[in-house]
């Protein structure tokens, strides 16, 4: 047995008092007066051997209770082992501040439950002890040594965060924290253990890692994962399919949830959905385009207590006018120009093969390549890094062009190689309506629809072709091929559009959807959304952003970005500036250069737990049980001091306080 506080055992002395007390008091000597001494000398003995016996036991109870009261005062302990570390403790203790924590226990959300559990831990340990309060978010603040007081108001501060860390990378920045602090150390984690973050094994740590874990009363979520649009570019009055999938992640049905779209300010509501447990659902919305520029969405759902992944938010811009440029051998194709002279959104310009402008080829959302006879080494380069970033182009041939001419474009853009042009008739027998240059153009297609042939074509040197096959004739060959060798689109048809050989600028309803749909293609579809905490880099065209100017960033929060040159590319660097999820606009001089949607992610929407029941035993983690109903503080002391047994000398002191009142009030002399 040991004592937290020996001085208390000097005051043992006292215990003479009442010894001392006893013995004088009954020295004294009363008369007694009797009528008959007959039968005094039986009655003195047989009272006085009573007396004597009471006395006895009444002194002995006032000995042992003050004595337990001192002892109760020096605090004795049975120690745990004897192994117990002796000076100051590096406790470091893990809160775990993501989302998922706003789920509820039995009266507080886990959020405040862990931080009252924190309270707790720190409040068991001493006031020479050091302390460091973590959450996911590893700010270098948090890496700071401080004082038991210190800690106790940065718990208070904390807040949710989106960025959140696998534990195994908490466990490692402890362990490097107790590596640089001299002192016995300890470490704690306090969370709800979801499967999406628990990844410790027994070789994380050196010392024992505690965990104490919380849970709600029910685990479950709905959740909107993600949110597209089926068309990949949005143009002006047309009405595009807006898609977004909800994720039940609960074991239980959900219905009735409430689900509603903002566009640019103006809520609407979509009903409601019934999602059955554990399914994913895709809904559509019908979204309308009515003017050009920058616009916002943001799709919410009605779902308690967990609520951060509720919204999903996405922007896109519709552009004042695509711009289209046709590089012709001689002259323009009228049937080209045709298609885009009744609309004032696209502008045609034509260039002649000895006038190409290089260095505006990034402005063309399509580049037409108009019966060229020859391709100089510097178109090819220029589109090859043109697709490569985006943009696509269409490379018509001419009946009077070479293969060794051709192949060195198609080449570059990973296109199959032309055979030797090759007369002969061949006629289209397919359309592939599942490709995106021809989905939902027709309502069905008849069997005897008329579909385009050739009278001479430039054969494809591959059997099996590496695009993929928008039209194709009946002998297997392709008349119009699409490859998606960078960012953007190729496509290339086998013969030129000559009427007289190819009949497919007569066909208005399969060429005109070729042409419309081929200048808005873009297959970069993480420009609408991106994700805190992972997607860092944005993408900005550098004909839309001058980086020598100041930018600023503005929405929830202000901020100037970093931003670095990559080719024609300028990446702008929000690490660690965008926490909360919503709208941001990109700013120059006063001007709207682009608007980010950004929203948290979605890994903490499974509430899955870990059984913790069903981890090895071990001396390098230990699993807290009953966290609700422990007082840790209590708890940590015991197991950090040893078995305490004050409580047992306060109730021995009252126990014997009892037996010597009882003594007195009922053992009459």
């Amino acid at each position: 047995m040991q004592f937290l506080y020996p001085a208390f055992l000097w005051a043992l002395t006292a215990l003479s008092i009442p010894i001392i007390l006893h013995l004088f008091y009954f020295r004294r000597y009363k008369k007694v007066y009797f009528s008959n001494l007959r039968f005094l000398r039986e009655v003195k003995e047989e009272t006085s051997a009573r007396n004597k016996l009471r006395n006895l036991l009444i002194l002995l109870s006032r000995i042992l209770a003050m004595a337990f009261i001192i002892l109760a005062f020096a605090q004795p302990i049975i120690p745990v082992n004897d192994t117990l570390k002796a000076g100051i403790r590096n406790v470091s203790v893990f809160v775990d501040n993501s989302f998922s924590m706003q789920s509820f226990g039995k009266e507080l959300s886990l959020f405040d439950r862990a931080r009252q559990k924190a309270k707790e831990v720190i409040l068991g340990y001493g006031q020479e002890d050091h302390f460091q309060v973590l959450g996911h978010d590893l700010s270098p603040s948090q890496n700071q040594w401080i004082s038991r007081e210190e800690a106790l108001v940065r718990l208070e501060e904390m807040e949710y965060t989106p960025n959140v860390k696998p534990l195994s990378v908490i466990a490692g920045r402890q362990k490097q924290n107790f590596a640089r602090e001299d002192g016995n150390p300890v470490s704690w984690m306090i969370s709800d253990f979801q499967k999406s973050i628990f990844d410790l094994t027994l070789t994380d740590t050196l010392n024992t890692i505690n965990l104490l874990p919380l849970s709600g009363v029910q685990e479950k979520n709905v959740a909107i994962d993600s949110a597209w649009f089926e068309s990949p570019v949005q143009t002006l009055n047309q009405t595009s399919a807006l898609l977004f999938s909800i994720h039940n992640y609960a074991n239980e049905d959900a219905d009735n949830i409430r689900v509603t779209i903002d566009m640019d300010g103006q809520e609407r509501p979509e009903g409601t959905l019934d999602i059955a447990a554990g399914q994913v659902r895709i809904d559509t919305s019908m979204i309308t385009v009515m003017k050009t520029g920058w616009h916002t969405v943001a799709i919410r759902i009605s779902d308690f207590p967990v609520t951060f992944d509720d919204t999903y938010y996405l922007t896109f811009n519709v552009a004042e006018n695509l711009h289209i440029l046709a590089i012709n051998e001689q002259s323009e194709n009228k049937r080209i120009s045709a298609v885009f002279s009744d609309s004032q959104y696209f502008i045609v310009e034509n260039s002649m093969a000895n006038n190409i402008p290089y260095a505006r080829l990034q402005e063309y959302d399509l580049i037409i390549l108009n019966e060229l006879k020859t391709i100089p080494s510097g178109l090819t380069a220029g589109l090859k890094k043109y697709v490569e970033e985006g943009g696509n182009a269409l490379f018509i041939p001419s009946a009077q062009g070479q293969v060794e001419q051709y192949n060195p474009l198609l080449q570059a853009m990973s296109a199959n190689a032309f055979l030797p042009w090759t007369p002969g008739p061949r006629e289209v027998g397919k359309i592939n309506t599942d490709a995106f240059i021809y989905k939902d153009v027709f309502s069905r297609t008849r069997p005897n629809m008329r579909l385009p042939k050739v009278t001479a074509s430039y054969p494809s040197a591959a059997t099996g072709s590496k695009g993929q096959s928008l039209l194709s004739f009946r002998d297997g060959g392709d008349m119009i091929t699409f490859y998606t060798p960078g960012k953007g689109a190729f496509c290339v048809l086998s013969a030129p559009l000559d009427e007289k050989i190819n009949d497919l600028a007569l066909q208005p309803e399969i060429f005109v959807p070729l042409l419309y749909k081929l200048t808005i293609y873009a297959s970069d579809f993480r420009d609408m959304a991106y994700t805190i905490g992972i997607d860092h880099l944005i993408s900005i065209d550098r004909n839309e952003l001058d980086p020598d100017k100041e930018s600023l960033i503005k929405g929830p929060v202000e901020f100037i970005p970093g931003i670095t040159a990559l080719g024609s590319k300028l990446l702008l660097d929000v690490q660690g500036q965008v926490r909360t999820s919503g709208f941001y606009n990109l700013m120059q001089e006063d001007k709207l250069i682009a608007s980010l949607a950004f929203n948290y992610d979605r890994k903490e929407s499974d509430l899955s737990l870990t059984d913790l029941g069903a981890l090895p035993e071990s001396k390098s983690i230990k699993v807290w049980a009953d966290p609700d109903e422990s007082d840790f503080t209590h708890l940590i002391e015991a197991d950090r001091q040893g078995r305490q047994l004050w409580r047992w000398c306060i109730i021995l002191g009252l126990f014997f306080i009892a037996m010597e009142i009882t003594l007195i009030r009922l053992w009459r002399t």
